[in-house]
């Protein structure tokens, strides 16, 4: 099979590479396969978009506008394969009349498509959970060359965030955790919309934390690696409860010691990070330095094990292969 010929990997974003799920969740996956990228955009024509092509197989990401159920539609018309990418979405019951049109809109693609992928077994869960479907797990990848692991972990404590905005609520939940202790904390913050997070950020009586805010970039590893600390706080509601574990990812494969919330779906990784309360977490560690780092090294050899792009890939390939054999 001629992956390049024969398959589109397509994005529904003007700009899919500074989105981190598409990048690990896509465009990584598809690059080492060989596989050809497309970008679908509203405006653009299904048939004419897909005769030009002319795939054996489409895989849909992530989904940012409603179109993408037509191209999803006049492929299954033209007897073309579909898989669909499912991030952030179980298909629970929507809060909202915009996110009632995108459950719509998703559910219509999810029964269109041929196979469909999530990145969690508790992903998996709820969508088989609330629209009866069964959808293959495919782990993110690893997005930054591996880094050797922190040595000592030093106070007052150097730590690091990275995210999108859309996880700047958790991003302020997991300072006010910090808040609950004493701690002399620098805090270095890389993300995008800046400006709307120090609005959030204005109404907390920081204290002992000093904040340094870094424009989102592809080097941020770099930034990172200054740090000895990545938190990951988590808000348990039904958006964050079905997200992709590549923040998590990406900092046990830095090196950085990892601090997470406690959440149930989470707690695979209690074996390599601190998982609760963030403050606690901080508490931890300085009492238990030598421990900490010893999470460290086991977490780094766990997901260059398991989440290296050869691993993912093959999955892919094999799911690839399956589908078209339907």
């Amino acid at each position: 099979m001629n992956f390049n010929n024969d398959i589109l990997w397509i994005f529904s974003a003007t700009n899919p590479e500074v989105i981190p799920s598409y990048v690990v969740g896509g465009i990584m996956p598809a690059d080492y396969l060989k596989i050809k990228k497309i970008i679908f955009l509203k405006s653009h024509d299904p048939k004419t978009f897909l005769l030009e092509f002319k795939p054996k197989l489409i895989v849909i990401n992530k989904a940012f506008h409603s179109n993408i159920t037509l191209l999803a539609e006049e492929a299954r018309d033209l007897d073309i394969k579909i898989i669909s990418v499912f991030d952030d979405w179980h298909f629970g019951t929507p809060i909202s009349n915009k996110v009632e049109q995108r459950f719509i809109n998703n559910k219509i693609l999810a029964n269109i498509s041929n196979n469909i992928v999530v990145k969690t077994k508790k992903a998996a869960e709820l969508i088989y959970q609330n629209i009866g479907l069964k959808a293959n797990i495919i782990s993110d990848c690893l997005r930054f060359k591996s880094h050797h692991p922190v040595k000592e972990i030093i106070y007052p404590f150097k730590v690091s965030w990275f995210g999108m905005y859309t996880n700047h609520d958790t991003l302020k939940y997991g300072i006010e955790e910090i808040l609950e202790y004493d701690f002399n904390v620098n805090l270095k913050i890389i993300t995008n919309k800046i400006s709307n997070l120090q609005e959030k950020l204005n109404y907390l009586n920081l204290k002992n934390i000093n904040l340094e805010l870094i424009e989102w970039n592809e080097k941020m590893d770099q930034e990172i690696i200054k740090t000895d600390i990545v938190i990951i706080p988590y808000i348990n509601d039904h958006h964050r409860i079905v997200k992709s574990y590549n923040r998590i990812l990406d900092s046990i494969n830095l090196g950085r010691f990892t601090i997470i919330s406690d959440l149930d779906h989470l707690r695979k990784f209690e074996d390599y990070c601190f998982i609760g309360n963030i403050g606690q977490g901080l508490e931890w560690v300085k009492k238990n330095n030598n421990l900490a780092i010893e999470k460290v090294k086991k977490g780094l050899k766990f997901v260059r094990n398991n989440y290296d792009i050869k691993t993912i890939s093959k999955q892919w390939e094999k799911l690839i292969d399956q589908t078209l054999r339907q």
